[in-house]
């Protein structure tokens, strides 16, 4: 991997904070000790976003834009950037400006110290309540089931070594949860409480029905986490223990039969026993077809859940490769 520093910006109808993000970014990318390049992930804006980035590109010359075909949401747009990013060294940032670019040095310092993975904590949030409070409640649980020590997983402004996020497949809200794949993957890890900001132009893109959607995809990190790689292990080990049940229960009828007379098709113990002996089959089922559903997804885990329309400022042996991958 090239020495250098990759930093993606998910874009998302934010025409009016575009520019005067990049306009901040460029002093910071100046002092930088590495070559940059500046990854804008365009997905599928509508505002008039489009057309300013690509006005953009001809002022800063390390901007690279991916245009989607459509929106696609942030997960995909952070998983486009990574997988096309060309440097050593990833940060990832939001482009509400909101994050503080005078943080990434003191990020870049740290991964040059030792560190995979570099977590911001907004600690001083300026955010209203209807933001806060529901992020706060999130972090405490994904830290509870997960067993994550990082308090603000939410945070956009993160550092990485590349070849830690170009092992990621992300797809749903798994953003939320990079922190968490990260420390999982065995990544040297550090917290940096970073700067944030109110947002001064543009709405926000965060509603509060996010939250359930965090919740779904954390079942799904939880369970991959545990038996990701043997999902059979889990739902066969609850049909075997509900067909070891069944079993116990059979017995049970059978010794109540020799031993007081009852009539078995009479006794209700035996349809729950067959009802019990039926959902452990069908957990016995589940499991081949959960192992099933895994082997194929690392088989087309290559696959992108993403297309890209154009792209602008990559040469063209990354233009084709992006094509290549994006829209096989």
């Amino acid at each position: 991997m090239r020495r250098g520093i990759s930093i993606v910006l998910p874009v998302y109808n934010e025409r009016e904070s575009i520019g005067p993000l990049l306009k901040e970014l460029d002093p910071v990318v100046s002092t930088l000790n590495y070559e940059v390049e500046v990854i804008a992930v365009n997905d599928g804006s509508r505002d008039g976003t489009t057309e300013e980035l690509d006005r953009l590109a001809g002022d800063y010359p390390y901007l690279k834009i991916i245009h989607f075909r459509k929106n696609e949401g942030q997960t995909a747009a952070f998983d486009a950037g990574f997988q096309y990013s060309q440097f050593e060294i990833v940060i990832t940032m939001d482009a509400d400006g909101q994050n503080d670019p005078a943080d990434i040095p003191k990020m870049v310092a740290l991964i040059e110290e030792g560190c995979d993975f570099v977590s911001g904590w907004r600690r001083k949030r300026r955010d209203s309540w209807l933001r806060t409070i529901p992020s706060r409640l999130a972090n405490r649980l994904i830290r509870l089931v997960t067993g994550t020590h990082l308090h603000d997983l939410g945070c956009s402004l993160k550092a990485y070594r590349s070849e830690f996020v170009k092992e990621l497949r992300l797809f749903g809200e798994m953003h939320r949860f990079i922190g968490v794949l990260m420390v999982q993957s065995g990544a040297r890890t550090q917290e940096m409480e970073v700067n944030h900001r109110p947002r001064e132009l543009g709405q926000s893109k965060y509603g509060i029905f996010r939250t359930f959607k965090v919740l779904v995809d954390l079942v799904t990190v939880w369970f991959m986490r545990g038996f990701g790689q043997k999902p059979s292990y889990v739902f066969s080990g609850v049909g075997g223990l509900l067909l070891a049940s069944s079993v116990l229960l059979s017995i049970f009828v059978l010794w109540q039969k020799f031993q007081f007379g009852y009539w078995v098709h009479r006794n209700p113990l035996f349809m729950i026993g067959i009802f019990i002996a039926l959902a452990g089959i069908q957990f016995v089922g589940l499991g081949l077809l959960a192992e099933i559903s895994i082997r194929t997804y690392h088989d087309a885990a290559q696959v992108p859940t993403y297309r890209i329309a154009r792209l602008t400022g990559f040469d063209q042996d990354q233009q084709d490769n992006l094509r290549r991958l994006a829209n096989q």
